[in-house]
């Protein structure tokens, strides 16, 4: 399938290491549905109709992978724990 412009209710996530290929997510209100679908270049490659309740624990498991992979600091020595609010002089 071959379709260009993008829906009015959509957002387009590139791919890091191919800038060709990018994930579109489009709402569809009136039949209940988020999908997904994967573009290399002005080619979609395949689709996913989601329940927006499967769209919800979609969004829960990405948030998990991004929090997991996201890169930790080395701790300043001196600074707070995470959480903790230092004390007023």
């Amino acid at each position: 399938m071959r379709v260009v412009p993008a829906p009015a209710r959509s957002a387009v996530v590139r791919d890091r290491d191919r800038s060709a290929r990018a994930l579109r997510v489009t709402t569809h209100p009136d039949a209940g549905l988020v999908v997904l679908s994967l573009w290399d270049g002005d080619v979609c490659t395949t689709t996913l109709r989601l329940d927006p309740a499967d769209a919800a624990d979609l969004v829960r498991a990405l948030t998990d992978a991004a929090v997991a992979a996201a890169p930790r600091t080395p701790r300043v020595p001196g600074a707070p724990e995470t959480g903790e609010v230092p004390a007023a002089s």
